[in-house]
């Protein structure tokens, strides 16, 4: 029979603690390579929270005070309906309302699973369209920006120049040294500790990194050959490597991997991951658990994002 029992504000609160807790466990690796800021209202200026500034110096015997204001244009982080990432279900056994608080259960992981997963689709700024094929969509690494003065405004779309030429060949050596060095001549990640730099790739490039290691062990000195053993990338050339399936591809079905600064990709958090909990009096008064999150990222500045272009074979 149906479960019709009433959820209880405890229930509501065991929910939420087991969702959280498989959020920890499942957490998004993208999280980490970007700066994530609070975000309240329809929009977050997010050139005025970390656009870039040149320091003075001081001048002798001088009552100047130092004015020296946040410049650049205005990229904004928006709260919008298709920004909240959501997944739930009808509890309709008592069995089942019992697992949906239970953070082992197979309700609890695979709700939240998928939303941290959509998180991770808005950071990068992409779109799942089913099948394995991801395109870009508004915001995020890939995306384009909302600029100018009101957050209604027209999307920017990445500059070609930030993408590498394409050729017929995977992630190679040259290939990162151009990319690195395209970030460091626009001043980002010229330190490391303060605006590390990361890179998204799929298996494929992890094996391309790996190719690296193994034939220039002596020039690579940066990556652990160690991990050489285990196949897991690491750090090379001063870039932090995150593995994902759902780098997207050029119309020429090329990867797209990107390289960025972490202070560079902000995402505004309207809403962190959590789970709640309801009698649904509209479907015969059922339980409905339900996982979601509102996030928004956008470039601060288009210099901070490379894209190098990478074949598969």
């Amino acid at each position: 029979m149906p479960y019709v029992g009433n959820v209880e504000q405890f229930h509501k609160y065991t929910y939420n603690a087991s969702v959280q807790m498989v959020a920890q466990q499942t957490k998004n690796p993208l999280l980490q390579a970007v700066t994530i800021v609070p975000a309240t209202g329809e929009a977050v200026r997010v050139s005025e929270l970390l656009s870039s500034v040149k320091y003075q110096r001081g001048e002798a015997r001088t009552r100047r005070n130092v004015e020296n204001p946040v410049t650049g244009s205005s990229r904004w982080a928006i709260y919008a309906a298709e920004n909240e990432i959501k997944s739930g279900q009808y509890i309709d056994r008592e069995d089942k309302f019992k697992m949906a608080t239970d953070p082992t259960s197979q309700i609890v992981r695979a709700h939240t699973v998928a939303v941290t997963r959509g998180q991770a689709d808005n950071l990068a700024g992409l779109e799942d369209e089913g099948g394995g094929v991801f395109s870009v969509m508004y915001g995020g690494i890939y995306g384009a920006a909302f600029e100018g003065k009101t957050p209604g405004s027209v999307g920017t779309d990445l500059p070609a120049g930030q993408n590498l030429p394409e050729d017929g060949d995977g992630l190679t050596l040259p290939k990162l040294i151009a990319a690195v060095e395209q970030l460091q001549l626009a001043d980002f990640g010229i330190d490391s500790e303060l605006d590390p730099i990361f890179g998204l790739i799929t298996p494929k490039q992890k094996s391309d990194l790996l190719r690296i290691a193994a034939n220039a062990p002596g020039q690579v000195n940066a990556f652990d050959v160690k991990q050489l053993e285990s196949g897991k990338p690491t750090m090379l050339m001063g870039v932090n490597w995150i593995m994902s399936n759902r780098v997207p591809k050029t119309a020429t079905a090329k990867r797209r991997v990107a390289l960025w600064s972490k202070t560079n990709i902000i995402g505004a958090e309207w809403e962190a991951i959590n789970g709640d909990m309801w009698n649904d009096t509209s479907a015969d008064n059922l339980p409905y658990a339900r996982v979601r999150t509102n996030i928004h990222a956008v470039r601060a500045q288009d210099k901070g994002v490379v894209v190098i272009p990478c074949t598969e074979v």
